[in-house]
């Protein structure tokens, strides 16, 4: 038995280094798809860092130009209180035909099945997440036995906004970031009918709660927009066709969110929490500069 991850990539190296640094005792191989374009079709380099492939790191650098579709002119916009179980088929497939960011997000997502599809073996384990979606290693014994016993289950996890201890208090979507991050067998992952992107966005809508495991606690941590200073805008420019409302784009909106600890798109107010039982790999990379502390957001502003 092998256990292969794949992830797509944009520009998240300090979380790339946590990542990396937790899968190394249980991964045998980390897939990673990065494209030379953003979903909204601007040029980007290739920023993955190259240090860290090897056996256990496999690049794919892909050449966008031709495979991610340009901002049309009339596009349909991301929803979060449309993305519903009863509604969901439609919503997902007028939203991939129309807004150029979701698709352009959707294909790179779904390289997983050209990359894996002929790699696996039926007993095989496969997790399929985004790569601030970091599964905690002491919990790989469990997942493991989960997906034995059921083929396919997803986890709950920590979710944590601009630094590693300060955290949202909620999501949309299924809770506590479930149903986003799965895990299954190479026989799951090779008879799937559908795209690992469809599979995640009805996750995230709520409709496979009765059809798919969820472990009841959570089993990693989702750590969005570290080293945000670099990083939480050109994540929200990536994503401006995808979104109506312009001014979060903004360094300022980042700015409000950290000053009034609510991450204003969600609605979620943000906490701190120095008591969780934090990844192992912490240990060993640099994070000094990504705990949330007053003076640090003082010094910022």
């Amino acid at each position: 038995m092998k256990i292969y991850e794949f992830c797509p990539f944009f520009n998240e190296n300090r979380v790339a280094d946590i990542k990396v640094r937790e899968n190394a005792s249980w991964i045998d191989e980390l897939h990673v798809v990065e494209a030379n374009k953003t979903f909204s079709y601007a040029d980007k380099p290739y920023n993955f860092n190259q240090a860290h492939v090897g056996p256990k790191v496999i690049y794919h650098p892909i050449q966008a130009d031709h495979l991610f579709h340009k901002p049309n002119k009339h596009q349909l916009y991301f929803n979060p209180l449309t993305c519903k179980e009863v509604n969901f088929e439609r919503w997902y497939w007028r939203l991939l035909s129309y807004n150029s960011a979701f698709h352009n997000e959707a294909y790179q997502r779904n390289m997983c099945t050209l990359l894996l599809r002929e790699r696996v073996a039926d007993n095989d384990v496969i997790i399929l997440a985004d790569f601030d979606e970091i599964i905690d290693s002491r919990w790989v014994d469990r997942i493991v036995t989960e997906v034995k016993r059921r083929q396919i289950i997803t986890v709950k996890m920590h979710y944590s906004a601009f630094f590693l201890n300060l955290f949202c208090s909620s999501n949309h979507g299924a809770p506590h970031w479930s149903y986003r991050v799965f895990a299954m067998t190479g026989r799951y992952f090779k008879s799937m009918p559908f795209s690992s992107d469809y599979l995640r966005k009805k996750g995230i809508a709520e409709a496979l709660r009765h059809e798919i495991y969820c472990l009841d606690e959570p089993a990693g941590f989702h750590h969005s927009w570290l080293d945000y200073q670099k990083n939480a805008l050109p994540k929200l420019q990536a994503f401006a066709a995808n979104v109506k409302d312009k001014s979060m784009v903004h360094a300022d909106y980042i700015q409000q969110c950290l000053n009034d600890k609510k991450l204003y798109y969600l609605d979620s107010e943000l906490y701190v929490d120095d008591q969780k039982p934090f990844l192992n790999a912490l240990q060993h990379v640099q994070v000094e500069d990504l705990w949330y502390k007053i003076d640090t957001i003082v010094k910022a502003t």
